[in-house]
């Protein structure tokens, strides 16, 4: 069986972009099972790219190829690249951070830089859209087996790839700590980095109150007690809850309301969470 393709970008529906892209793929190989993942990355969202792969990828079947472009140096020196995971899936993708998630979580077992021959012959006099006339072209031609994974480049140390600053988390004393990591842009729920196994470690429990302090750039933007609970309905509508999200980390939500909306609060490097009783 050939390996399903999923898209990740940031093009949106607006334009040509996907039909495109797909046109060329679908014209090497006809038979390709294409889907599209999200085409609604925030425009240059490299993190949110990396993020949107890592949250999703667990739940394709092994061999899963991804081509995933957010890719704001288009035509500048980064490199092409294809990554196998540990796990068996394989991203096809620009060397610009949009791996750092599966690095950290999965593992890369092997990576190579995409061959410079390896692309639609009939654009070579343009350097702005790699996402249809490399990545998409070569993850076409990989999908359908007319080339091998050793065919499309020099492998190279996976240390050596492109990664994002990571994110920390822990406990320190009395205190559990770490950031918000993305966010849910169509309900407004923020989630944390902080796997919820820490949580119950800890000693809490999923009946308790705790003391949540959200900082951004060490300005401290929410403090308040909140119930920690299964689900958003488990408090009343417009209510704050934390909560055990699907990815089993700690998430901040307001019942049928947008936690991030009404306390301002978004997500990155410069957000920190901390949990107290």
């Amino acid at each position: 069986m050939k390996p399903l393709i999923v898209l990740i970008t940031d093009w949106t529906y607006k334009e040509g972009a996907i039909m495109s892209t797909k046109g060329v793929m679908k014209t090497i190989d006809p038979t390709l099972d294409i889907t599209d993942g999200t085409h609604e990355i925030p425009q240059y969202d490299i993190w949110s790219a990396s993020y949107r792969l890592h949250q999703s990828m667990r739940f394709w079947p092994k061999g899963t190829v991804f081509i995933t472009v957010v890719d704001p140096g288009v035509g500048t020196a980064r490199r092409g690249v294809a990554a196998l995971t540990k796990d068996g899936y394989v991203v096809i993708t620009p060397d610009n951070g949009t791996l750092t998630h599966i690095a950290q979580d999965q593992g890369i077992a092997e990576i190579r830089q995409l061959h410079p021959h390896l692309r639609l012959p009939s654009t070579t006099g343009t350097s702005i859209f790699h996402g249809r006339d490399i990545f998409g072209y070569v993850g076409a031609k990989f999908a359908s087996g007319q080339l091998t994974f050793q065919q499309l480049g020099e492998s190279f140390d996976p240390k050596d790839i492109t990664l994002l600053p990571s994110l920390t988390y822990g406990i320190n004393d009395e205190m559990i700590f770490g950031h918000l990591e993305i966010d849910d842009p169509n309900f407004g729920n923020v989630w944390s980095n902080i796997p919820i196994q820490l949580i119950y470690d800890a000693g809490f429990s999923l009946t308790d109150d705790i003391y949540v302090t959200i900082r951004h750039n060490d300005e401290v933007v929410f403090q308040q007690s909140l119930p920690f609970r299964s689900s958003f309905g488990s408090v009343p509508i417009g209510k704050p809850v934390a909560y055990v999200n699907e990815l089993m980390v700690l998430a901040f939500a307001v019942c049928q309301g947008s936690f991030a909306q009404i306390y301002q609060i978004r997500y990155g490097s410069h957000w920190k969470v901390e949990i107290r009783r």
